[in-house]
């Protein structure tokens, strides 16, 4: 039986649009479907046809679509990096599914080129915490915001984020733990005092919260964006301050202030690097050791204005 390229690619964006909302995110399909419509566009383009075999990929394929990608449409190595892994994870499918004998991109490699990334210095942080603020609402997207930069979460995360995800241990530690909207993956965090304050802060706080049972007024992410270009500019910050200019900054804090890069991992819910384990095994004494660490260094060191 011949199968070819774009069936094994339209057989894996259907299967991931039935899981949408479930345990893949609308702009996880979104990706995949524009990875396809990329490749289409080469077969076009380079070899005048909308499909090929599966049999007849070999490694020439790969790297004169790699190439194209980068001459021809102009991506950035990032993209078309990633763009190939799409490629060589499908292939991975093929095999398994006995649609081919042996893996045709195995040895093709790539690397990417990523943007680096915005975050605020302590310096920053300090600004945005003093600057005065006239209106409520944007006072809740700078504590908002704050609470990000020092937990890590998404905008996304934040957005979903519940009291059943706030934990205390028996020492009086206070945790987060929950999944990843967008990847579903779990991540653990074991909140600085001042994350602690603005939980408390916003508790019985109703107004903007989807519902009672959230933790943050959060709302959509456009109207964050806007008020926090505009908080950032008054508070002289040195980058565009974003939602997730808060993940960025609590990854580089921590890092700089000796968090090891695999508790930082676990912290942030990255899904190629965590396990999938129950939320009990990824709760260990290296991720509170790792925090506290974190917490003598600076953790008197952020107060929220009065």
């Amino acid at each position: 039986e011949v199968h070819s390229l774009m069936e094994i690619f339209d057989s894996q964006i259907e299967d991931y649009r039935r899981q949408i909302g479930k345990t893949k995110a609308e702009s996880t399909y979104q990706g995949l479907v524009n990875d396809r419509k990329c490749l289409l566009h080469y077969l076009k383009d380079k070899l005048g046809v909308e499909d090929v075999p599966l049999a007849s990929l070999d490694l020439d394929f790969i790297k004169d679509f790699y190439n194209w990608m980068l001459s021809v449409r102009g991506l950035s190595k990032s993209t078309a990096f990633e763009r190939i892994n799409t490629m060589k994870w499908l292939m991975y499918k093929a095999v398994d599914d006995g649609w081919l004998r042996k893996h045709p991109f195995k040895k093709f490699e790539c690397r990417p080129e990523y943007k680096k990334r915005p975050f605020l210095s302590e310096e920053d942080l300090q600004r945005l915490l003093r600057v005065k603020l006239s209106y409520k609402r944007q006072r809740a997207f700078r504590d908002m915001f704050v609470f990000m930069c020092f937990s890590g979460l998404a905008h996304a995360d934040l957005k979903e984020l519940a009291y059943r995800n706030v934990h205390t241990d028996s020492d009086g530690n206070t945790w987060l733990v929950g999944n990843r909207v967008k990847t579903k993956a779990p991540y653990v965090v074991k909140l600085l005092p001042i994350a602690v304050e603005l939980i408390e802060k916003y508790r019985g706080v109703n107004e903007f919260k989807v519902s009672p049972d959230r933790v943050f007024p959060v709302g959509e992410i456009g109207s964050m964006e806007d008020s926090l270009k505009r908080i950032g500019e008054k508070a002289g910050c040195s980058v565009r301050v974003s939602p997730h200019v808060g993940r960025h900054t609590f990854a580089t804090l921590a890092l700089s202030k000796g968090m090891p890069l695999e508790t930082l991992q676990k912290v942030l819910g990255h899904k190629t690097i965590i396990s999938t384990q129950v939320y009990a095994e990824l709760i260990n004494p290296k991720i509170g050791e790792d925090t506290d660490r974190m917490r003598e260094k600076i953790g008197g060191m952020f107060r929220l204005a009065n």
